[in-house]
């Protein structure tokens, strides 16, 4: 797909099914985002998948922006192990 097509038919959600997700689709979105470029391919991401009740009810009191997603992907940078230009 051409990126100005897919930067011309982006969109937000902002409402969610409550149906949860399959494993081997969230697998795949998962390794999309270790494939993902970064700096010197160092991967400082930190992907953590949250599902229970426990844990989204703890997100929303703290996001306004995990809507009603029944699933939700907290993305946090390791700052020991992202890549620093040496001066």
């Amino acid at each position: 797909m051409e990126i100005t097509k897919v930067i011309k038919e982006r969109y937000s959600v902002r409402k969610y099914k409550p149906d949860m997700i399959w494993d081997d689709e969230l697998n795949r979105i998962l390794e999309a985002g270790m494939l993902a470029p970064t700096g010197c391919n160092y991967q400082p991401q930190r992907i953590y998948v949250l599902k229970s009740d426990e844990a989204i009810a703890k997100i929303r009191s703290l996001s306004r922006c995990a809507f009603d997603a029944p699933v939700v992907l907290l993305i946090a940078l390791d700052e020991t192990a992202d890549w620093k230009k040496s001066s």
